[in-house]
This record gives C-alpha cells, structure tokens and sequence, in this order.
C-alpha cells in the first residue's frame, strides 16, 4: 500500500513503532544490566555466611538467586543468562526489559512478514491484475535484484520471529513459575538428589531421607510471580532489591542456597579420579579423530574443551554422551570437557564407575546460552 493511503500510512507508523520499543527495550536492557552483587559482600549476620556461597573471583558471598558470569566476571543478582545481543546478562534489573524486547521483536517480524508476503502476492499476480482487476488493487513490479531482497527479507522474518517466539514463551514460563533458567536446572537436581540410588547403600540413603521434601521456595503464585516482574505497562523496573526475596511458607532466605551447597557436597562425593591414556589438544576439531558420533554430539554449548595430555589425573565430576566433565587437582578454575574414550573408564570398562561419571543432567541453555554459568553454582 502506498505510504499516501490510510493503510500505508498506518503500517508505516506502526513498524516505526515496533521498531522503537524494540530497540529502545533493546538499549534499556543492555544498560541496565542484572544487578551486579558488589564486590566483597557480605551479609550482617556472620551466621548466615555458613549459608552462603563463596564466590572467589568477586572475593566475597553470593546473595540468594545470584550467581557468578564468567563473561561479566561479576556475581549477577537472580541470573538467567548471558545475552549476547544485548552483550549482558539477563537478571534481576532488567528482566522485563528484555521480555518486552522479545515480544515486540516478534510483533515486528509478524507484521513484516505480512507486509513482504503482500508484496510477492501482488507481485507474482500483477499481470492478472493488470487484465481483470478492478483497478483498486496495488500493481507491483519487482526488478531481479528487489525480488530477491523481498524473499530475503520474508524469510529472515519468518525465521526471526519462530526464533524469538520459542524464547519468549520459555521466558513467560519462568516468570510465572518466579524462576530463571539456571534456577530451574537447580530445581531438577534438588529432585533429582532425593532420588534413592542404590538401596543397599545405607549411609546414603539414610543422608537423602534427612535431606527432607524438596520445596521451591520461590513460587508464590502465577499471579504474584508476574507481579514480581511486571509493576506496570509503562515501567520497566522489577520488585525489590536483589538481595532478599519473598518465600513460601516453611522456606526461608537460605531454602535455596543451603540446597545448592549440598548439591555441591554431594557432586563432591561422586568425583572420581581419570587417568588419561592420550593427548587431547582441547579444540573443537581434534576430536574428529575418536569418530563422527563423538564429534557430533561434543557439548560445545556447555562449556570449553579441556586440554589433556597422556599420563596426566583429571579428576570427573560429571559425563554425558561419550564426553566427561573435570579438572586438574592443582588448577581447580580451568574446568572442561574432554573425551570419554582416552579414560580409563572407558579402557576399564567399569560399569559402575562409568555410570557414576555420566550420571548427571544436561544442562539446558537459551538464546545461545550460558550453561557456562550454571555449572559455577
């Protein structure tokens, strides 16, 4: 439609208009930040410490629903993920301002796939137009080059807009269920860790029956979850300080964070020392050379490869499909992946320990994502 028609001009003004609430959610987003837990902190009570994580790289405790992003290298206030088109991490802060970016991105994209599969109709149809039309129709005649650029164009919306329509609805989800992506992983292995293993072991399964029932302490209601994000249509700020949280009842401030430390004695207790039997250059294309169905299926979204050399100890915290997840003894900060086959494990072929190995989740991960960060909780 041309812009000199009521039509045109209302689909003009209107992409205007997506266009700016999408990048002005876009700037506020990025400018406002998570919230960054400062440096050093800690708590009034000394007796909460004991409660706490300990971030080492900020030198100080993490508050309940932070968690440390090794690109920011800050502890980031209720954390979901490290954005890169917004070069920060989504959080506390700026949460709503990145759904709104999502939700009129996809508004945007919707309305351009309209206005562009308009374009090819007329433009495919402009000789039939032309002889039987009624003379209200709008003819349009596309050069090679502009044919081209309006496919492209339909197609980058199409492909944007199912993008970001399965981000937002992921997003939509964890507010209404007041959790992040990384609290959620959470979520499932507090679950997971109330599981009893193996029966005949006494001593565990009396230490997971006086871990008590598993309760998130965070969901207090879909309609009191979205107002914990959404305060109004016009502000874009979230509730509270970062900091402390409402819970439910029977939970407190530290349901949360006493869980994840016991996850972590727990992972802690299901560590097992590899040797490694040949050298592994830690890049993503070395490891063609252990086959294609290991190549394939390298968890490069969960974090870096390890560099290995043979004769050395890692000790393998967690495993997944043909890959194992360690570090060194005397360099516990440079973590990675490596592969399962240049182990003992494999060579060994111990049932047990192999299972222990590779009984951890997958860690899911958004908007290509941060998994890196989970596993510093």
């Amino acid at each position: 439609m041309p812009v000199n028609s009521y039509i045109g001009l209302f689909n003009t003004l209107a992409f205007l208009l997506w266009n700016y609430l999408t990048i002005g959610n876009l700037f506020n987003a990025s400018f406002f930040g998570p919230g960054y837990v400062p440096r050093g902190w800690k708590p009034e009570n000394k007796e909460h410490e004991k409660k706490l994580q300990f971030c080492v790289p900020c030198n100080g405790f993490k508050v309940p629903r932070s968690h440390h992003c090794s690109k920011c290298n800050r502890c980031c206030m209720k954390m979901d993920h490290h954005c890169p088109w917004i070069n920060n991490c989504v959080g506390h802060r700026n949460h709503q301002y990145f759904l709104r970016f999502l939700f009129f991105s996809v508004v945007g994209c919707i309305h351009a796939v309209i206005i562009d599969g308009s374009a090819m109709y007329h433009a495919f149809f402009a000789g039939w137009y032309q002889r039987y039309g009624d003379g209200t129709e709008p003819i349009i005649f596309l050069t090679p080059i502009s044919f081209v650029a309006v496919i492209f164009a339909f197609a980058m919306a199409c492909a944007v807009a199912l993008a970001l329509t399965f981000l937002f609805i992921t997003q939509l989800r964890y507010v209404i269920r007041n959790k992040n992506g990384i609290e959620d992983y959470i979520h499932g292995k507090s679950l997971n860790m109330r599981k009893i293993l193996d029966e005949e072991d006494e001593e565990e399964v009396e230490w997971i029956r006086s871990l008590g029932e598993w309760k998130y302490p965070y969901d207090l209601g879909w309609k009191r979850n979205l107002s914990e994000v959404f305060i109004g249509i016009f502000d874009g700020r979230t509730k509270g300080n970062g900091t402390w949280w409402p819970v439910i009842k029977g939970c407190s401030q530290f349901t949360f964070t006493i869980d994840q430390l016991l996850q972590k004695q727990s992972k802690r207790g299901r560590a097992r020392i590899v040797d490694i039997g040949e050298d592994f250059e830690g890049k993503c294309c070395s490891s063609r050379k252990f086959g294609w169905k290991i190549w394939m299926k390298q968890p490069i979204i969960d974090g870096k490869c390890l560099k290995v050399s043979e004769g050395e100890t890692i000790i393998a915290t967690r495993g997944v499909s043909g890959w194992v997840y360690g570090f060194r003894e005397s360099d516990t900060r440079n973590k990675g992946w490596f592969p399962i086959a240049i182990t003992n494990l494999k060579r060994n072929g111990d049932p047990k320990t192999e299972q222990t190995a590779s009984s951890e989740e997958d860690v899911k991960t958004d908007d290509t994502l941060s998994s890196e960060e989970k596993k510093d909780q």
